[in-house]
């Protein structure tokens, strides 16, 4: 049986999830798909008699509230429990396989007799951390991994990679979205405004110097007023969380 396993969509769908998908005899979700028309999506993909199961994420919002949190089910003779955060849930004592996400990273681990299996994010880049699903082969109770990394190839070519940028390299255009940096380059742009800010600058002046839309100026200088003493990583933190539940 070949079980296609995924987490942290976040509302995009990747051809070569979708072609697991397809090969898959069961499919398993781990939360935080964003949007309804996700679920769809799976749905319109899976083989004849394939099965779907899913788990609402952090992310998910009043739409998914019929989903449930936990899922436990068997596939073969292998006892599964699904969970979006491991750390919010009651682990069954007889599981043999826990599914989870949340953390946006593989793990494979042999913990109290049992597989912890986290498939990564398979959605939306976060920085420029690896994306990735995994594939369970499972016969009776035998199971075997097969972990999958996403779009390798766009990083290893400079695709959906944005270096640190000087301003006269921006000169030709603003940032159409400062989140796809990589971390350390939107650190610095942080760190950039709020250097300004405290300079008494205004929301204008400082997007003008750094060829930013004034909407993310005002998002960041915003998170520093509400949040006294909060560094240039809280933010990234803030900004991070933000853009997950659609804030």
């Amino acid at each position: 049986m070949r079980v296609a396993v995924i987490s942290d969509t976040h509302d995009v769908l990747r051809a070569e999830v979708l072609e697991q998908i397809r090969l898959a005899d069961a499919v398993i979700h781990a939360g935080d798909i964003s949007k309804p028309e996700i679920v769809d999506q799976i749905k319109a993909n899976l083989s004849e008699n394939s099965i779907l199961y899913l788990v609402r994420g952090n992310a998910d919002g009043d739409w998914a509230v019929r989903i449930p949190e936990a899922l436990e089910f068997e596939l073969e003779q292998l006892h599964f429990f699904v969970v979006h955060n491991r750390k919010k849930a009651v682990i069954p004592e007889d599981c043999d396989i826990v599914i989870f996400g949340h953390t946006h990273r593989f793990q494979e681990d042999i913990m109290d007799g049992r597989l912890w299996l986290n498939p990564g994010a398979c959605g939306r880049r976060r920085f420029r951390s690896e994306l990735s699903m995994a594939v369970l082969q499972i016969k009776g109770k035998r199971w075997q991994i097969e972990k999958i990394t996403i779009g390798a190839e766009e990083t290893s070519s400079g695709k959906n990679e944005h270096p640190i940028a000087t301003a006269d390299a921006r000169r030709g255009g603003a940032y159409s979205d400062p989140m796809e940096l990589s971390s350390g380059a939107l650190l610095l742009l942080i760190s950039g405004i709020l250097k300004r800010m405290n300079r008494g600058k205004t929301i204008s002046q400082i997007a003008g110097e750094l060829n930013l839309e004034e909407s993310f100026v005002e998002e960041i200088c915003r998170i520093s007023v509400t949040h006294p003493g909060v560094t240039a990583n809280g933010i990234l933190d803030k900004l991070e969380v933000n853009r997950h539940i659609g804030a």
